[in-house]
Protein backbone atom coordinates (compact mmCIF):
# COMPACT_ATOMS: atom_id res chain seq x y z
CA UNK A 1 0.00 0.00 0.00
CA UNK A 2 1.47 3.39 -0.99
CA UNK A 3 1.87 6.29 1.44
CA UNK A 4 -1.01 8.29 -0.04
CA UNK A 5 -3.48 5.43 0.30
CA UNK A 6 -2.23 4.66 3.81
CA UNK A 7 -2.62 8.29 4.91
CA UNK A 8 -6.11 8.44 3.42
CA UNK A 9 -7.09 5.18 5.12
CA UNK A 10 -5.81 6.46 8.47
CA UNK A 11 -7.89 9.64 8.12
CA UNK A 12 -10.96 7.54 7.29
CA UNK A 13 -10.41 5.27 10.29
CA UNK A 14 -9.91 8.19 12.68
CA UNK A 15 -13.10 9.85 11.52
CA UNK A 16 -15.03 6.57 11.73
CA UNK A 17 -13.94 6.21 15.37
CA UNK A 18 -14.61 9.79 16.38
CA UNK A 19 -17.46 10.73 14.07
CA UNK A 20 -20.84 11.58 15.59
CA UNK A 21 -22.22 14.06 13.02
CA UNK A 22 -20.21 16.79 14.71
CA UNK A 23 -16.70 18.15 14.56
CA UNK A 24 -13.78 16.32 16.12
CA UNK A 25 -10.64 18.37 16.55
CA UNK A 26 -7.28 17.18 15.49
CA UNK A 27 -5.91 16.96 19.03
CA UNK A 28 -2.38 17.15 17.78
CA UNK A 29 -3.07 20.50 16.16
CA UNK A 30 -0.87 23.05 17.75
CA UNK A 31 -1.83 25.74 20.20
CA UNK A 32 -4.78 25.92 22.54
CA UNK A 33 -6.06 29.25 21.23
CA UNK A 34 -6.17 27.82 17.70
CA UNK A 35 -8.21 24.89 18.97
CA UNK A 36 -10.63 27.26 20.67
CA UNK A 37 -11.07 29.18 17.42
CA UNK A 38 -11.53 25.93 15.51
CA UNK A 39 -14.21 24.88 17.98
CA UNK A 40 -15.99 28.22 17.70
CA UNK A 41 -16.02 27.85 13.91
CA UNK A 42 -17.33 24.29 14.26
CA UNK A 43 -20.15 25.45 16.52
CA UNK A 44 -21.02 28.17 14.01
CA UNK A 45 -20.98 25.70 11.10
CA UNK A 46 -23.31 23.36 12.97
CA UNK A 47 -25.69 26.21 13.82
CA UNK A 48 -25.73 27.66 10.30
CA UNK A 49 -25.99 24.24 8.68
CA UNK A 50 -29.04 23.29 10.73
CA UNK A 51 -30.72 26.66 10.22
CA UNK A 52 -30.21 27.02 6.49
CA UNK A 53 -30.87 23.41 5.47
CA UNK A 54 -34.26 23.67 7.17
CA UNK A 55 -35.05 27.03 5.58
CA UNK A 56 -34.12 26.02 2.03
CA UNK A 57 -35.44 22.49 1.40
CA UNK A 58 -31.95 21.01 1.50
CA UNK A 59 -31.78 17.71 3.44
CA UNK A 60 -28.12 17.92 4.35
CA UNK A 61 -24.60 19.28 4.03
CA UNK A 62 -21.14 17.83 4.64
CA UNK A 63 -18.38 20.31 5.56
CA UNK A 64 -14.63 19.74 5.82
CA UNK A 65 -12.28 22.39 7.21
CA UNK A 66 -8.58 22.43 6.40
CA UNK A 67 -6.04 24.24 8.57
CA UNK A 68 -2.26 24.35 8.05
CA UNK A 69 -2.74 22.15 4.98
CA UNK A 70 -4.51 19.31 6.82
CA UNK A 71 -8.13 18.29 7.45
CA UNK A 72 -8.95 19.26 11.04
CA UNK A 73 -12.69 18.59 11.05
CA UNK A 74 -15.54 17.04 9.15
CA UNK A 75 -19.14 17.86 10.04
CA UNK A 76 -22.15 16.03 8.64
CA UNK A 77 -25.43 17.86 9.14
CA UNK A 78 -28.83 16.51 8.12
CA UNK A 79 -29.70 13.60 5.89
CA UNK A 80 -28.37 11.78 2.85
CA UNK A 81 -31.98 10.67 2.34
CA UNK A 82 -34.80 12.59 3.98
CA UNK A 83 -37.44 9.85 3.66
CA UNK A 84 -35.42 7.18 5.46
CA UNK A 85 -33.53 9.62 7.73
CA UNK A 86 -30.30 8.09 6.48
CA UNK A 87 -27.49 10.26 7.92
CA UNK A 88 -24.71 11.84 5.91
CA UNK A 89 -21.27 10.41 6.70
CA UNK A 90 -17.77 11.41 5.53
CA UNK A 91 -18.09 8.66 2.88
CA UNK A 92 -21.50 9.77 1.52
CA UNK A 93 -21.26 10.42 -2.23
CA UNK A 94 -22.49 13.64 -3.88
CA UNK A 95 -22.33 15.01 -7.40
CA UNK A 96 -20.13 18.13 -7.33
CA UNK A 97 -21.07 19.84 -10.60
CA UNK A 98 -18.41 22.11 -12.04
CA UNK A 99 -15.85 21.33 -9.34
CA UNK A 100 -15.40 18.35 -11.67
CA UNK A 101 -13.34 20.68 -13.86
CA UNK A 102 -10.64 21.17 -11.23
CA UNK A 103 -10.23 17.44 -10.75
CA UNK A 104 -10.34 16.62 -14.46
CA UNK A 105 -7.66 19.25 -15.05
CA UNK A 106 -5.25 17.02 -13.08
CA UNK A 107 -5.81 14.30 -15.68
CA UNK A 108 -5.33 16.68 -18.58
CA UNK A 109 -2.14 18.10 -17.07
CA UNK A 110 -0.84 14.58 -16.55
CA UNK A 111 -0.85 14.26 -20.36
CA UNK A 112 1.66 17.13 -20.50
CA UNK A 113 3.93 15.40 -17.99
CA UNK A 114 3.76 12.22 -20.07
CA UNK A 115 4.77 14.17 -23.16
CA UNK A 116 1.52 13.42 -24.98
CA UNK A 117 0.74 17.11 -25.46
CA UNK A 118 2.28 20.53 -25.04
CA UNK A 119 0.20 23.14 -23.25
CA UNK A 120 0.36 25.58 -26.14
CA UNK A 121 0.09 23.31 -29.18
CA UNK A 122 -3.07 23.36 -31.33
CA UNK A 123 -5.63 20.82 -30.11
CA UNK A 124 -7.67 20.53 -33.30
CA UNK A 125 -4.90 19.02 -35.43
CA UNK A 126 -4.67 16.01 -33.06
CA UNK A 127 -8.38 15.14 -33.20
CA UNK A 128 -9.83 12.49 -35.53
CA UNK A 129 -13.27 11.64 -34.05
CA UNK A 130 -14.51 15.24 -34.17
CA UNK A 131 -12.99 18.62 -35.02
CA UNK A 132 -13.87 22.22 -34.38
CA UNK A 133 -15.76 23.69 -37.33
CA UNK A 134 -14.06 26.25 -39.56
CA UNK A 135 -14.53 29.75 -38.26
CA UNK A 136 -13.78 33.42 -38.83
CA UNK A 137 -11.50 32.95 -35.80
CA UNK A 138 -8.19 31.07 -35.73
CA UNK A 139 -8.93 27.46 -34.75
CA UNK A 140 -5.20 26.71 -34.42
CA UNK A 141 -5.05 28.99 -31.36
CA UNK A 142 -7.26 26.62 -29.31
CA UNK A 143 -4.79 25.00 -26.92
CA UNK A 144 -5.00 22.95 -23.72
CA UNK A 145 -3.87 25.95 -21.67
CA UNK A 146 -6.74 27.99 -23.06
CA UNK A 147 -9.32 25.20 -22.70
CA UNK A 148 -8.50 24.77 -19.02
CA UNK A 149 -8.45 28.51 -18.26
CA UNK A 150 -11.64 29.49 -20.15
CA UNK A 151 -9.68 31.67 -22.59
CA UNK A 152 -10.17 29.47 -25.67
CA UNK A 153 -13.05 31.50 -27.11
CA UNK A 154 -15.33 28.43 -27.17
CA UNK A 155 -19.09 28.31 -26.64
CA UNK A 156 -21.38 26.31 -24.27
CA UNK A 157 -21.35 27.58 -20.72
CA UNK A 158 -22.70 24.46 -19.00
CA UNK A 159 -24.72 21.25 -19.20
CA UNK A 160 -27.94 19.95 -17.64
CA UNK A 161 -27.27 16.22 -17.85
CA UNK A 162 -29.91 13.49 -17.98
CA UNK A 163 -31.77 11.38 -15.44
CA UNK A 164 -29.94 8.28 -14.27
CA UNK A 165 -31.05 5.32 -16.38
CA UNK A 166 -31.13 7.35 -19.61
CA UNK A 167 -28.89 6.19 -22.45
CA UNK A 168 -26.19 8.80 -22.87
CA UNK A 169 -25.24 10.29 -26.21
CA UNK A 170 -21.64 10.21 -27.43
CA UNK A 171 -19.05 12.95 -26.94
CA UNK A 172 -19.25 13.72 -30.64
CA UNK A 173 -23.02 14.17 -30.40
CA UNK A 174 -22.58 16.44 -27.40
CA UNK A 175 -20.00 18.56 -29.19
CA UNK A 176 -22.49 18.87 -32.07
CA UNK A 177 -25.09 20.24 -29.64
CA UNK A 178 -27.41 17.25 -29.31
CA UNK A 179 -27.26 17.19 -25.49
CA UNK A 180 -28.17 20.89 -25.25
CA UNK A 181 -31.85 21.85 -25.21
CA UNK A 182 -31.09 24.79 -27.47
CA UNK A 183 -28.87 22.68 -29.75
CA UNK A 184 -25.80 24.80 -29.03
CA UNK A 185 -22.72 23.15 -30.50
CA UNK A 186 -19.14 23.73 -29.37
CA UNK A 187 -17.66 26.34 -31.68
CA UNK A 188 -15.52 29.46 -31.58
CA UNK A 189 -17.40 32.62 -30.66
CA UNK A 190 -14.34 34.75 -29.79
CA UNK A 191 -10.74 34.85 -30.98
CA UNK A 192 -8.81 32.41 -28.74
CA UNK A 193 -6.60 34.09 -26.15
CA UNK A 194 -8.38 37.46 -26.24
CA UNK A 195 -11.10 37.08 -23.60
CA UNK A 196 -12.05 35.10 -20.48
CA UNK A 197 -15.39 33.41 -21.18
CA UNK A 198 -16.50 30.41 -19.09
CA UNK A 199 -16.86 27.34 -21.29
CA UNK A 200 -17.90 23.89 -20.17
CA UNK A 201 -17.69 23.09 -23.86
CA UNK A 202 -13.93 23.57 -23.69
CA UNK A 203 -13.70 20.82 -21.07
CA UNK A 204 -15.80 18.49 -23.22
CA UNK A 205 -13.34 19.05 -26.06
CA UNK A 206 -10.46 18.33 -23.64
CA UNK A 207 -12.25 15.13 -22.58
CA UNK A 208 -12.38 13.98 -26.21
CA UNK A 209 -8.71 14.96 -26.64
CA UNK A 210 -7.67 12.82 -23.64
CA UNK A 211 -9.60 9.84 -24.97
CA UNK A 212 -7.95 10.14 -28.38
CA UNK A 213 -4.46 10.51 -26.91
CA UNK A 214 -4.75 7.66 -24.39
CA UNK A 215 -7.14 5.33 -26.32
CA UNK A 216 -9.10 4.96 -23.04
CA UNK A 217 -12.46 6.18 -21.79
CA UNK A 218 -12.08 9.34 -19.75
CA UNK A 219 -13.66 7.88 -16.59
CA UNK A 220 -11.43 4.79 -16.76
CA UNK A 221 -8.29 6.85 -17.29
CA UNK A 222 -9.05 9.12 -14.34
CA UNK A 223 -9.81 6.20 -12.04
CA UNK A 224 -6.59 4.37 -12.89
CA UNK A 225 -4.22 7.32 -13.15
CA UNK A 226 -5.57 9.85 -10.63
CA UNK A 227 -8.12 8.48 -8.15
CA UNK A 228 -6.54 5.15 -7.29
CA UNK A 229 -2.99 6.52 -6.80
CA UNK A 230 -4.36 9.30 -4.56
CA UNK A 231 -6.48 6.88 -2.53
CA UNK A 232 -9.79 8.52 -3.53
CA UNK A 233 -11.91 5.43 -2.95
CA UNK A 234 -15.38 7.04 -3.24
CA UNK A 235 -14.72 9.12 -6.36
CA UNK A 236 -15.83 8.38 -9.91
CA UNK A 237 -17.01 10.11 -13.08
CA UNK A 238 -19.73 7.46 -13.28
CA UNK A 239 -22.53 6.42 -10.91
CA UNK A 240 -21.31 2.85 -10.58
CA UNK A 241 -23.44 0.11 -9.01
CA UNK A 242 -20.99 -0.10 -6.14
CA UNK A 243 -21.47 3.60 -5.32
CA UNK A 244 -25.26 3.55 -5.00
CA UNK A 245 -25.33 2.28 -1.41
CA UNK A 246 -23.21 5.26 -0.28
CA UNK A 247 -24.89 7.87 -2.47
CA UNK A 248 -26.97 10.74 -1.19
CA UNK A 249 -30.39 11.38 -2.74
CA UNK A 250 -30.73 14.56 -4.81
CA UNK A 251 -33.52 17.07 -4.07
CA UNK A 252 -34.97 19.88 -6.19
CA UNK A 253 -35.73 23.45 -5.08
CA UNK A 254 -39.02 22.37 -3.48
CA UNK A 255 -37.37 19.57 -1.52
CA UNK A 256 -38.67 16.74 -3.72
CA UNK A 257 -36.42 13.73 -4.30
CA UNK A 258 -35.24 13.41 -7.91
CA UNK A 259 -33.11 10.99 -9.87
CA UNK A 260 -29.36 11.52 -10.05
CA UNK A 261 -28.07 13.37 -13.10
CA UNK A 262 -25.67 11.64 -15.46
CA UNK A 263 -23.45 13.32 -18.04
CA UNK A 264 -21.77 12.62 -21.33
CA UNK A 265 -19.70 15.68 -20.42
CA UNK A 266 -18.03 14.07 -17.41
CA UNK A 267 -14.97 16.33 -17.30
CA UNK A 268 -17.15 19.44 -17.10
CA UNK A 269 -19.87 18.36 -14.68
CA UNK A 270 -20.03 14.63 -13.96
CA UNK A 271 -17.87 13.87 -10.92
CA UNK A 272 -19.23 12.02 -7.88
CA UNK A 273 -17.22 12.12 -4.65
CA UNK A 274 -17.39 12.25 -0.86
CA UNK A 275 -16.47 15.15 1.41
CA UNK A 276 -13.53 13.11 2.73
CA UNK A 277 -12.15 12.41 -0.75
CA UNK A 278 -12.60 15.98 -1.99
CA UNK A 279 -11.07 17.39 1.19
CA UNK A 280 -8.06 15.12 0.66
CA UNK A 281 -7.80 16.44 -2.91
CA UNK A 282 -7.94 19.96 -1.44
CA UNK A 283 -5.12 19.09 0.98
CA UNK A 284 -2.97 17.99 -1.96
CA UNK A 285 -3.78 21.25 -3.76
CA UNK A 286 -2.61 23.27 -0.76
CA UNK A 287 0.44 21.25 0.31
CA UNK A 288 1.94 19.74 -2.83
CA UNK A 289 3.94 16.96 -1.17
CA UNK A 290 5.54 14.78 -3.88
CA UNK A 291 5.24 11.63 -1.74
CA UNK A 292 1.51 12.03 -1.20
CA UNK A 293 0.99 12.97 -4.83
CA UNK A 294 2.31 9.48 -5.68
CA UNK A 295 3.52 10.51 -9.16
CA UNK A 296 0.05 11.69 -10.25
CA UNK A 297 1.45 15.19 -10.85
CA UNK A 298 4.65 16.98 -9.97
CA UNK A 299 4.34 19.71 -7.30
CA UNK A 300 5.52 22.32 -9.80
CA UNK A 301 2.71 21.34 -12.20
CA UNK A 302 0.06 21.97 -9.52
CA UNK A 303 1.71 25.27 -8.63
CA UNK A 304 1.50 26.26 -12.31
CA UNK A 305 -2.18 25.31 -12.37
CA UNK A 306 -2.79 27.66 -9.43
CA UNK A 307 -1.42 30.70 -11.29
CA UNK A 308 -3.77 32.99 -13.25
CA UNK A 309 -3.78 32.70 -17.04
CA UNK A 310 -4.05 35.89 -19.08
CA UNK A 311 -6.43 37.33 -20.25
CA UNK A 312 -8.76 37.80 -17.31
CA UNK A 313 -11.23 40.48 -16.31
CA UNK A 314 -13.87 41.40 -13.77
CA UNK A 315 -16.01 38.67 -15.38
CA UNK A 316 -13.63 35.95 -14.30
CA UNK A 317 -10.08 34.74 -13.75
CA UNK A 318 -8.79 31.21 -13.92
CA UNK A 319 -5.70 29.12 -13.61
CA UNK A 320 -5.65 25.66 -15.16
CA UNK A 321 -8.82 24.17 -13.72
CA UNK A 322 -8.75 26.28 -10.56
CA UNK A 323 -10.81 29.47 -10.58
CA UNK A 324 -9.88 32.62 -8.69
CA UNK A 325 -12.75 33.74 -6.48
CA UNK A 326 -13.10 36.97 -4.55
CA UNK A 327 -16.10 37.01 -2.21
CA UNK A 328 -16.32 39.91 0.22
CA UNK A 329 -12.64 40.76 -0.16
CA UNK A 330 -11.18 37.29 0.42
CA UNK A 331 -9.22 35.99 -2.55
CA UNK A 332 -9.27 32.21 -2.86
CA UNK A 333 -8.87 29.57 -5.53
CA UNK A 334 -11.08 26.55 -6.09
CA UNK A 335 -14.51 26.21 -7.68
CA UNK A 336 -18.22 25.99 -7.06
CA UNK A 337 -20.59 23.47 -8.60
CA UNK A 338 -24.32 23.40 -9.31
CA UNK A 339 -26.36 20.64 -10.93
CA UNK A 340 -30.07 19.93 -10.49
CA UNK A 341 -30.33 18.40 -7.01
CA UNK A 342 -26.78 19.27 -5.96
CA UNK A 343 -24.63 22.20 -4.87
CA UNK A 344 -20.99 22.22 -3.80
CA UNK A 345 -18.08 24.54 -3.13
CA UNK A 346 -14.34 24.25 -2.54
CA UNK A 347 -12.40 27.33 -1.40
CA UNK A 348 -8.64 27.27 -0.83
CA UNK A 349 -6.62 30.08 0.72
CA UNK A 350 -3.03 29.25 -0.11
CA UNK A 351 -1.27 31.99 1.94
CA UNK A 352 -2.64 30.52 5.20
CA UNK A 353 -2.84 26.90 3.93
CA UNK A 354 -6.55 26.92 4.72
CA UNK A 355 -9.56 25.46 2.95
CA UNK A 356 -13.20 24.55 3.20
CA UNK A 357 -15.19 21.95 1.24
CA UNK A 358 -19.01 21.91 1.33
CA UNK A 359 -21.30 19.39 -0.37
CA UNK A 360 -25.11 19.63 -0.40
CA UNK A 361 -27.79 17.30 -1.81
CA UNK A 362 -30.25 20.03 -2.78
CA UNK A 363 -30.68 22.51 -5.63
CA UNK A 364 -30.83 25.34 -3.07
CA UNK A 365 -27.54 24.26 -1.52
CA UNK A 366 -25.77 27.54 -2.31
CA UNK A 367 -28.12 29.21 0.19
CA UNK A 368 -26.78 26.81 2.80
CA UNK A 369 -23.05 26.78 2.09
CA UNK A 370 -22.64 30.51 1.45
CA UNK A 371 -23.38 31.61 5.06
CA UNK A 372 -20.96 28.91 6.21
CA UNK A 373 -18.36 30.22 3.74
CA UNK A 374 -18.86 33.72 5.17
CA UNK A 375 -18.20 32.48 8.70
CA UNK A 376 -15.08 30.59 7.56
CA UNK A 377 -13.87 33.62 5.59
CA UNK A 378 -13.98 35.78 8.74
CA UNK A 379 -11.59 33.37 10.48
CA UNK A 380 -9.20 33.48 7.50
CA UNK A 381 -9.26 37.27 7.37
CA UNK A 382 -8.50 37.35 11.11
CA UNK A 383 -5.60 34.95 10.59
CA UNK A 384 -4.26 37.16 7.77
CA UNK A 385 -4.42 40.18 10.07
CA UNK A 386 -2.39 38.32 12.72
CA UNK A 387 0.22 37.31 10.13
CA UNK A 388 0.65 40.90 8.98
Amino acid sequence: MNISKLNHLLITCCIAILFACSTKRDKTAAKENKNIKADLLSIEIQKLGLEFTRKNNVPGIAVAVIQNGKIISIQCIGYADAATKKPITPQTIFNIGSISKVVSAWGFMQLTEKGLVQLDEPINQSLTRWQLPKSQYDVSKVTLRRLLSHTSGLSVHGYGGFEQGTKLLSLEESLNGKTKRNGESVHLKNEPGTKWDYSGGGYTLAQLFLEEKTKEKFADYMKKNVFQPLGLVNTSYEWTEGMKANSATAYDTLGNAIKNRIFTEQAAAGLQTSVLDLAHFAELSITTDSRELNKVLRPETIQLMEQPVFPYSNEGESGLGYRFMNYEGLQTIGHTGENVGWSAAMFLHLPTKSGIVMLCNGSNGDRVWFPIYQSWAKTIKAKQTQIH
